[in-house]
C-alpha cells in the first residue's frame, strides 16, 4: 500500500513537472506573438527588504521566497500554520499544545514546549524577534508580506538563526481616509470578521510637528466542533468522564495599530503594536495504534475511532490552548545624509500560554498534559546602512534580556503518577554583526559580499521537579529539595559569510554562498530527572554552501530560480523521547543535501502558473548516545523533514465583465512523510513518522463589484482539502501505544468584502 502510494505520488510530482514545462514553452509562443502585437504582459515585480534595503526579489542572490498580502488571500492564509503551502524546503507540523514547529532545510525548532530551546528558525514581526516557539502560532490579521530567508541569518539580523528567518511585515498606514469590512462563514460553524481603517495625514511636511499616519486593523475568527466528544458509551471499555461538547473549536480575536510620524524629512518613527488572543478547544490527539496491548487497560485500543475527521473522540479532561501574546515595535530612523542611514529598533514582546492535552485519546489517565508560561523580551537593536561609490554596508549591534516561566504537570499510567516539572530561565543576548556588498568598478557584474558575527548569551535557570506516586503517597523529590538552582552558562561564538555573485546578462544572476550558523546550548526546562536537570546540552554549528540562481526569461515572463546546499552539523540539538521520557541530545557529525526550484510563468493573458520544488538528503555520521548505548548514527532520523515537497498553483483572471472581475486560484500542495522525533531516549529507533499527503485547495473571486462612486465589494468562495485526505500530521510514540493528531479535514465556506 505504501509503495502504491508513494509511485502515485511520484507520478503526480512527474506530472506537475511536465506541465509547467509544456506551460513555459507555450509561454515562449504565446510572448513572441503577443510582442509583436504591442500587447507583452509581464509577471509582477516583488520588492522585499531581506538586506535591510529596498530591493527586487529577483536581484537579491540569496535563497528568499516572499508572499504578498494578495498571494495570501489567494491561498486563503489565515495563521503562521498554513502560509507553507507554496515554500519550498519550509515545512510546519501541528504541535502537541497548540503550538507549531517550524523547519527550514530539515533544520527544526525541536519541541516548542521546552524553554530551554532557542529558535533554529526565526520570526520577526515589524522587525521584531520573538525569543519564543511557544509562540510562533497566532493569525495573520493585516500583512503586507511574508519573506522566507532559508539558510543561516545573522550577518544582516539581531539574532542568530541556524536554519533560516522568517519576516511578517505590516501593512503601513497610507495617509489617506479608507478601509475594508469582511465576513466569512464556512462549514464547522465558521465565522470570520476582519476590518480596517486608514485615517487621513495628520499635519503638514516640514511644518510644526510634522506628519502623522495611523492604520487600525482588527480581527476575529471562531469556528465549531470538528470531532464531537460522545456522550455515551460506543465501545466496551467506558464513556468519557470529562464533559465538553468536542474537539478543534477555535475562538481567537486580535488586532494591529500602526502609526508613522514623520517630524522632519530625515527622521521617520514607525510605531506598531499587535495582540493576538486564542481560546481553542484543540483538535483531538487520538489512539493510531496500540503496539503492546497486554500493558494498558484491557479493551483500550477500542478507543481507536474511524473516519476523517474522526467520528467520535473521547478524552479525562478537556483539552484546550489559550494564548495572549501582545507586541510592541518602534523603528527610529534617521538619514544623516544621502549616504548614511542610522536605525533604532525596540521591542517589547509579553506572552502568555496555558494548555491541556489528553495525549492518549482515551478516558484513562494514560498520559495527561497540563501546562502554563510566561514570558517577556526586551530587545534592542541598531543598525548603520551605508553606500559609498561601489560600495554598500551594514553594521549593527544587538541585545535583549528574556525572563520566562514554565510549569508543567503530567499524569500516567492511568493517573499512577503525577510529575510537576517547573522552570525559570533567565537569558541575555548581545551581539555586533555586518555585513559589506562591493562591486568593482572594473567589474560591474561582479559583487561580493562579506559578512562577520559576534555573539555572547548568559542564560540562567532554576527548576524544581516533583514526582508523586498517587497509590502510595509518597513524593519524590529532587536533591535539593524542592528547587534545583542551576549555575549560569555562557555561550560565545564568531561566524562568518562570503558569497560572490555575478550578473552574466541584465536578467541572469548566479552566486555561489558560504554561511555559518551558531544556535546556542542550555538546560533541558522539561527533563525529569535530576542527573539530566543538571547537565546542559551542548551548542551547535552548521557550515553551508550553497550555489543558486536567480533569472528572468521569456520577455519577463517567467521567473526561474534554483539553489543546491550542502550543510555540515556539529552537536546538532536532538529532542528524543520514549514513552515518558525525554531527552535533549547532541548528534556529533550530521550533513545535509539540498535542492530548491521555484518556477512562475505567465502562460497566456490571465493566465499565471508557479511550480515549486524542494529536495532532502540527511544523514548522521556520529551519534554517540554514551557507553551503554553506543553509536546510532545509522538507525537515527532527522526530524521535521520531509525528502520531498512539491506545489503547483494556477492563477487565472477571466476576462473582465461589466460589473467586476473573476479570478481563480487552484493549488496542489505534496508533502512526503517526516520524522517527527529523531531517536527514542533508549536508543531505538523511532517509530513516529507522520504521513505523506498531497492536499488539494481553490478558491475563487469576484471583486471591483462597485457600490457608489468610490466604493467596491468583493465575493470569494474557497475550498482546503478538497479531496478530505486523511492523514497523521502529529504523533507520538509512547512505547506501549502511539498517538496523534490528524490533519484539518474538508473545510469550505466563503466571504463578502467591502472596500471604502
Amino acid at each position: 500500500m505504501r509503495v502504491m502510494y508513494r509511485h502515485n505520488c511520484v507520478k503526480k510530482i512527474a506530472a506537475l513537472i511536465g506541465g509547467a514545462m509544456s506551460g513555459v514553452l507555450s509561454t515562449h509562443a504565446y510572448s513572441a506573438s503577443d510582442s509583436s502585437a504591442g500587447k507583452l504582459q509581464e509577471l509582477e515585480e516583488i520588492v522585499v527588504t531581506a538586506q535591510k534595503r529596498v530591493e527586487n526579489l529577483q536581484d537579491v542572490p540569496i535563497s528568499i521566497t516572499a508572499l504578498s498580502s494578495k498571494a495570501l488571500e489567494a491561498q486563503n492564509v489565515t495563521d503562521t500554520n498554513s502560509f507553507a503551502k507554496e515554500i519550498p524546503s519550509l515545512h510546519i507540523k501541528q504541535g502537541t499544545t497548540g503550538t507549531i514547529t517550524l523547519a527550514i532545510r530539515g533544520i527544526s525548532n525541536n519541541d516548542p514546549a521546552n524553554p530551554g530551546y532557542e529558535n533554529a528558525v526565526g520570526i520577526y514581526t515589524d522587525g521584531v524577534y520573538s525569543g519564543i516557539s511557544a509562540g510562533s502560532l497566532f493569525d495573520l490579521g493585516d500583512v503586507e508580506r511574508i519573506e522566507v530567508l532559508r539558510g543561516p541569518q545573522g550577518t544582516l539580523y539581531g539574532r542568530n538563526t541556524i536554519g533560516g528567518a522568517i519576516n511578517v511585515i505590516s501593512k503601513r498606514p497610507s495617509g489617506e481616509l479608507s478601509g475594508s469590512v469582511k465576513v466569512g462563514f464556512g462549514n464547522y460553524n465558521l465565522r470570520t470578521t476582519n476590518a480596517s481603517i486608514d485615517l487621513p495625514t495628520f499635519g503638514k511636511e516640514n511644518d510644526g510637528l510634522g506628519t502623522v499616519k495611523a492604520r487600525l486593523s482588527v480581527f476575529e475568527r471562531k469556528s465549531g466542533t470538528v470531532t464531537p466528544n460522545v456522550p455515551v458509551s460506543y465501545t466496551t471499555v467506558s464513556k468519557p468522564t470529562a464533559n465538553f461538547s468536542g474537539f478543534g473549536n477555535t475562538d481567537r480575536n486580535g488586532f494591529h495599530l500602526g502609526v508613522d510620524w514623520q517630524p522632519s524629512s530625515s527622521v521617520q518613527v514607525a510605531y506598531d503594536y499587535s495582540q493576538f488572543k486564542a481560546d481553542d478547544r484543540q483538535r483531538l490527539f487520538q489512539i493510531i495504534d496500540v503496539v503492546r496491548p497486554s500493558t494498558l487497560p484491557v479493551g483500550f485500543e477500542n478507543y481507536i475511532p474511524p473516519g476523517q475527521p474522526p467520528a467520535f473522540g473521547t478524552a479525562n479532561q478537556a483539552p484546550f490552548f489559550k494564548t495572549d501574546n501582545s507586541t510592541h515595535a518602534l523603528t527610529l530612523t534617521w538619514t544623516l545624509n544621502e549616504h548614511l542611514t542610522l536605525k533604532s529598533i525596540t521591542g517589547y514582546r509579553k506572552l502568555q500560554t496555558s494548555d491541556a492535552q489528553d495525549l492518549d485519546g482515551s478516558n484513562t489517565a494514560q498520559f495527561d498534559s497540563q501546562r502554563y508560561g510566561d514570558f517577556n523580551q526586551t530587545t534592542e537593536e541598531l543598525q548603520l546602512l551605508g553606500t559609498h561609490q561601489g560600495l554598500k554596508y551594514v553594521v549593527g549591534a544587538y541585545y535583549s534580556k528574556e525572563k520566562q516561566k514554565s510549569v508543567r504537570a503530567q499524569q500516567f499510567s492511568n493517573g499512577a503518577t503525577t510529575r510537576n516539572t517547573n522552570a525559570h530561565l533567565n537569558n541575555r543576548n548581545s551581539a555586533i554583526f555586518g555585513q559589506i556588498d562591493y562591486t568593482p568598478e572594473a567589474m560591474p557584474k561582479l559583487s561580493l559580499s562579506l559578512g562577520a558575527r559576534h555573539t555572547n548569551e548568559t542564560k540562567e535557570m532554576s527548576r524544581y521537579i516533583m514526582n508523586y506516586s498517587n497509590s502510595t503517597g509518597v513524593y519524590g523529590l529532587v536533591n535539593p529539595a524542592p528547587n534545583l538552582v542551576l549555575p549560569p552558562i555562557e555561550f560565545s561564538n564568531s561566524s562568518v559569510m562570503f558569497s560572490p555573485s555575478y550578473r552574466i546578462t541584465d536578467k541572469l544572476n548566479v552566486y555561489y554562498k558560504y554561511s555559518e550558523g551558531f544556535r546556542s546550548g542550555g538546560y533541558d526546562g522539561v527533563s525529569a530527572t535530576i542527573a539530566s536537570a543538571s547537565v546542559p546540552f551542548k551548542p551547535e554549528e552548521l557550515k553551508t554552501h550553497e550555489i543558486g540562481m536567480k533569472s528572468r526569461w521569456l520577455e519577463n515572463r517567467l521567473d526561474l530560480n534554483m539553489a543546491l546546499f550542502r550543510s555540515y552539523y556539529d552537536d546538532q540539538q536532538v529532542n528524543s523521547f520514549t514513552g515518558t521520557t525525554s531527552a535533549v541530545l547532541n548528534a556529533g557529525k550530521s550533513k545535509i543535501n539540498g535542492a530548491e526550484l521555484e518556477a512562475k510563468a505567465l502562460l497566456m493573458e490571465g493566465l499565471q502558473a508557479g511550480l515549486g520544488l524542494s529536495f532532502l538528503n540527511y544523514s548522521y555520521q556520529k551519534f554517540d548516545m554514551g557507553p551503554t548505548i553506543g553509536d546510532v548514527a545509522e538507525r537515527a532520523r532527522m526530524n521535521n523533514a520531509p525528502r520531498h515537497t512539491a506545489n503547483l498553483s494556477v492563477d487565472y483572471s477571466f476576462p473582465r465583465f461589466s460589473f467586476g472581475k473573476l479570478a481563480l486560484h487552484l493549488n496542489y500542495n505534496y508533502v512526503a512523510a517526516a520524522e517527527a522525533i529523531a531517536i527514542k531516549t533508549n536508543g531505538a529507533a523511532p517509530n513516529s513518522k507522520l504521513d505523506a499527503r498531497g492536499l488539494y485547495d481553490a478558491r475563487i473571486v469576484l471583486s471591483g463589484v462597485k457600490v457608489g462612486n468610490e466604493s467596491s465589494l468583493q465575493f470569494a468562495l474557497w475550498g482546503m482539502n478538497l479531496t478530505n485526505k486523511r492523514y497523521i500530521d502529529g504523533l507520538v510514540d509512547f512505547n506501549t501505544f502511539r498517538a496523534g493528531t490528524l490533519g484539518m479535514p474538508r473545510t469550505y465556506g466563503g466571504d463578502v468584502t467591502l472596500n471604502f
